[in-house]
């Protein structure tokens, strides 16, 4: 039952049946936050999300992979909660933010995933982060898939462009072309603006892309579908500390 079971469905559809997906739709999801009006001067004002990236995900996997309520979990929440305090960082930048995580994964699989999510899988992503959510001070996120849909689209109808949204931007895409080869580094740009929804590029300042980019990305991410829908199932979890090889840092490094 997804609403019981919701930590374990994640945790399998994360590390066994959709670990890429789940970080490319992460990536994405970040550029919400720079189009939201009310957000991205609060993004604008941290640098967790440039200097700390790689320990967020590493955190964020601690979560899925030990549980909500875990003694690593609980170590987790609890300084998340205790760094939040005396910040910008509202309750409503959170459910924001947990919405778009959890909504643009489930859009992301529907366009690009390898099999379509079963509505109890919807309903265990949803509740996962509304039970997030709970935990950071973040009351009555809606647990229903559709539900939660319908409210990031009328946080999405107020996006809006802002300079700190495309300084944001500017300053993410700099972080991803320095993470691939120099040759590749002309594409990220139209790949990215290729992957964004209309709204959220224009509150960015990302112009649209040419359409050999749109159909390029479209018929890359295609045949990947075609691919990995053929592969053998995955046995050993794909986290971000295999992926990574990294042991587990002390609470004091984390962020989410």
């Amino acid at each position: 039952m997804p609403h019981h079971d919701y930590e374990a469905i994640v945790r399998r559809l994360m590390f066994h049946e959709f670990p890429w997906d789940v970080r490319m739709a992460g990536r994405l999801m970040i550029w919400h936050l720079y189009a939201n009006p009310a957000v991205a001067p609060v993004v604008g004002r941290t640098d967790a999300l440039f200097t700390r990236a790689e320990i967020t995900s590493l955190t964020f996997g601690d979560l899925v992979e030990h549980g909500l309520d875990s003694p690593r979990g609980r170590e987790i929440l609890r300084f998340v909660n205790s760094s939040h305090r005396g910040t910008p960082v509202t309750p409503a930048h959170n459910a924001f933010a947990l919405a778009a995580l959890a909504v643009t994964l489930i859009r992301w699989l529907d366009r690009h995933g390898w099999r379509p999510l079963t509505p109890p899988e919807r309903t265990a992503l949803t509740v996962f982060y509304a039970e997030l959510g709970r935990r950071m001070g973040v009351r009555d996120l809606p647990r229903d898939p559709a539900a939660l849909a319908a409210f990031l689209e009328r946080a999405e109808s107020t996006f809006a462009f802002t300079e700190a949204g495309r300084l944001c931007s500017e300053r993410t895409l700099a972080m991803a072309r320095a993470r691939v080869h120099p040759w590749l580094r002309p594409l990220v740009r139209p790949a990215i603006a290729a992957l964004l929804p209309p709204p959220v590029r224009a509150a960015v300042g990302l112009p649209a892309p040419p359409a050999a980019a749109r159909l390029a990305v479209r018929a890359a991410l295609w045949l990947r579908r075609v691919v990995v829908r053929r592969l053998p199932a995955r046995i050993a979890p794909t986290t971000p500390r295999t992926r990574r090889r990294t042991p587990r840092p002390d609470a004091t490094q984390s962020a989410i």
